[in-house]
């Protein structure tokens, strides 16, 4: 074929992926398809490359603009490196506009590339088209669009795998080539996991060449051109390769695979049921896939019912494709005993069961049938992909080469005319079947989300100095919709051009989150977010404010934002008035932008660490987390409000000066006498010993704190009787005040 007879077929693609994310093609620059934090990590992605690489002059994969001061390494993220430096030229259109044009792009370059591949095998243009349909608008690759741009940039997958199998048949050295090219492609226009998930389709489908294409294979010209293909791969891919060996290391390795276990790679492996059953993303089946999302989307395990993941347990095959591919295999089967189809139903057979996950799930019964990923996860770094489910790429690609072949034999004696006729018809089955179009506008408007930033983040670049910034709520709040704000605030990087505390990334590890929960406004934020009210995340209900202060300053933070459309109108009230009443009035607020902006300067010049702070150390565990299984007490509301621990248990107290103190609590006794005598310390000196009993009575204690850091510990010789394997009291409301 010429190159304008590929304009056609990828011109209709595109268009059908116009049509069918209407809600966004008519929002080009202000709306793109919902995908809460993902998809704002995406868009800060997409910012980041160009502007690290053009301005800071320094490597993408490491950045100190989200978790300051802690930092976030990229290198296993989502990041997506050639999609921001190709895009760069464009960003001045703004980021929607940008992330769209590789959506819908990609859509149809998925088309066009499947399109290549399959007609390379049937020699058949309409039955090619049906491939890239297949392809191009899977629900797989539809629900993956949702959020996942790294995973809507799949087109390259198609592309390599044409160039591979050239490399392998013809004497070209040209298809090494452009078969390395296409590699470096998928690994960095999209995901690193593409690459990982490729390199092993890549030795599945050539141990496969071997058993049914030897004599191609093993051919010295071929073995020459897979030898290049490796050569140049290798060449292409250093100045990646250089940029990511710094930061690769085996904690980076561990925390990409902190959610492989079994459970959470059941969590994102496909449902049997879900290859047989429409997508919830087909606007036409919508309303019916409500019926059975729970037995396709979420997952009970051992009488645990775990949080429903859409987004990657779609895999429909849909029965017009199945019945193509059934055609495929048995009108060669009976012509040439599977010679043109074998290599593909087997690749597809393979990649549908490791999408299956370590068990196989039907319904809602996990079976405990082990898979074919329960042996995959063993093999060191391919166990990196985490997400069972995305194997359904690969399988897709099968299903679209077979259902190519079907469509070639039922065509195979008809003329031009009804040949596209059949192609008509054949394409509106699929798409009806793999429709991804909203049809009500209530669903439509669940499926896009606005890309506007209010100017207040703008305003903050135009502000002189080094320093950072603090965007309210930043902590994840565990609800349906968990990095929807930690995702807008890093998104707001790109417009403040200025590090925040903490942020989102898709692979958080503990010391980026413990870097943001040490502020405690930033724990108050989140606890009002999800609607505890006012609440202190720790015993200590005094200085927070001060040590709120003392860590900002430690941050050098300048600004606090918040976004008030994460609050209801009285938590937001509670929040302003409680900053306010620390920083004094904001120095911008927009109600209707939502939005708010405290400058802590002065608060911190003429506040910060001028009088005592206190912080727990060790192991500080709320009552109402624990399970209550004492036999000698209830697990009341007093004691479902009282911090328990592990003896001894310590706070860290900062004093500015050697000054005395009087250091208040309350506690309660669980002990079985009903009471234990407490011990309090300061350093290693016993300050006095009090009786606690088994109601929540109040303590008042005179020390004298000596100047700059001491510690202060509480310690029973009681057994361990309260919940679990905690101490035998309980204590709350801890101040420390002046004489």
């Amino acid at each position: 074929m010429t190159k304008r007879q590929y304009l056609k077929p990828f011109l209709i693609y595109l268009l059908i992926s116009l049509v069918m994310f209407w809600q966004v093609s008519v929002n080009l620059f202000s709306y793109v398809v919902n995908g809460h934090g993902d998809v704002y990590q995406s868009l800060f992605n997409l910012w980041w490359v160009p502007y690290s690489t053009f301005t800071l002059h320094q490597s993408p994969y490491l950045t100190n603009y989200l978790f300051y001061p802690v930092g976030a390494n990229l290198v296993t993220q989502t990041l997506t490196p050639l999609a921001g430096l190709f895009t760069a030229p464009i960003q001045f259109m703004g980021m929607a506009f940008t992330y769209n044009l590789l959506f819908f792009s990609s859509f149809a370059l998925s088309g066009i590339f499947m399109f290549a591949l399959a007609n390379y095998f049937v020699k058949n243009k309409y039955a090619a088209f049906i491939a890239g349909l297949i392809f191009a608008f899977s629900p797989m690759h539809i629900s993956q669009s949702y959020g996942h741009l790294d995973w809507t940039i799949v087109e390259w997958v198609p592309l390599f795998l044409y160039f591979y199998v050239r490399t392998i048949n013809e004497r070209k050295t040209r298809y090494a080539l452009f078969a390395a090219l296409s590699f470096v492609l998928l690994s960095f226009m999209g995901d690193l996991e593409q690459g990982i998930m490729v390199v092993f389709a890549t030795i599945i489908f050539t141990i496969l060449y071997l058993i049914f294409e030897r004599a191609k294979l093993l051919d010295k010209q071929a073995i020459k051109n897979l030898a290049l293909f490796i050569v140049f791969t290798l060449i292409l891919s250093l100045p990646f390769i250089a940029l990511i060996l710094p930061g690769l290391s085996s904690s980076v390795i561990s925390t990409a695979q902190q959610n492989s276990g079994v459970i959470s790679s059941m969590q994102w492996s496909n449902n049997l049921l879900s290859f047989f059953l429409p997508s919830y993303y087909n606007g036409i089946f919508h309303f019916a896939s409500l019926s059975y999302m729970k037995q396709l989307y979420a997952l009970t395990y051992q009488g645990i019912s775990y949080q429903m993941n859409v987004g990657e347990r779609v895999s429909y095959i849909g029965y017009s494709v199945l019945a193509l591919v059934l055609i495929a295999i048995y009108s060669d089967y009976r012509k040439n005993r599977m010679r043109n189809v074998a290599i593909w139903a087997i690749f597809g057979l393979v990649f549908a069961w490791l999408s299956l996950g370590p068990y196989l799930q039907i319904g809602s019964t996990v079976t405990g049938i082990p898979t074919l990923y329960s042996l995959y996860r063993l093999i060191p770094i391919f166990n990196i992909i985490r997400e069972p489910g995305r194997f359904d790429l690969i399988f897709t690609i099968s299903l679209a080469v077979l259902a190519a072949f079907g469509f070639q034999h039922i065509t195979q004696d008809k003329d031009k005319k009804s040949a596209l006729r059949l192609l008509v018809i054949v394409s509106a089955l699929i798409l009806i079947e793999y429709n991804g179009t909203p049809l009500s506008g209530q669903f439509a408007s669940q499926t896009i989300t606005p890309t506007a930033i209010p100017i207040a983040y703008s305003q903050l670049s135009n502000i002189p100095g080094n320093f950072s910034v603090l965007v309210l709520p930043i902590l994840p709040n565990y609800s349906d919709d968990p990095a929807q704000y930690s995702g807008l605030a890093t998104y707001y990087v790109s417009a403040m051009k200025k590090p925040i505390i903490g942020g989102y990334t898709s692979r958080s590890n503990s010391t980026q989150l413990i870097s943001v929960s040490a502020v405690p406004l930033a724990q108050i934020a989140q606890y009002l977010e999800v609607g505890y009210g006012l609440v202190y995340p720790s015993p200590i209900n005094e200085n927070y404010s001060n040590l709120t202060l003392l860590w900002l300053a430690n941050y050098n933070t300048a600004f606090i934002a918040i976004q008030l459309s994460a609050y209801n109108l009285s938590n937001q009230q509670y929040l302003l008035s409680y900053i306010s009443s620390i920083f004094g009035s904001p120095v911008y607020l927009n109600s209707s932008t939502r939005t708010a902006v405290f400058s802590t300067e002065n608060a911190i010049m003429h506040n910060a660490a001028k009088s005592p702070i206190a912080y727990t150390i060790g192991n500080w565990t709320p009552g109402a987390s624990l399970v209550c299984n004492n036999p000698y007490a209830a697990c009341n509301q007093t004691l479902a409000s009282m911090w328990w621990g592990s003896n001894p248990r310590a706070i860290v107290l900062m004093s500015p000066k050697t000054q005395k103190l009087v250091l208040r609590f309350n506690a309660i006794s669980l002990s079985n006498s009903n009471s234990t005598d407490l011990g309090v310390y300061l350093g290693t000196t016993k300050v006095t010993q009090v009786p606690v009993y088994d109601r929540e009575a109040s303590y008042s204690i005179n020390i004298t704190a000596p100047s700059g850091y001491s510690e202060v510990a509480f310690y029973s010789n009681e057994p361990q009787t309260a919940p679990g394997q905690y101490a035998s009291f309980g204590i709350s409301n801890i101040t420390f005040s002046s004489k």
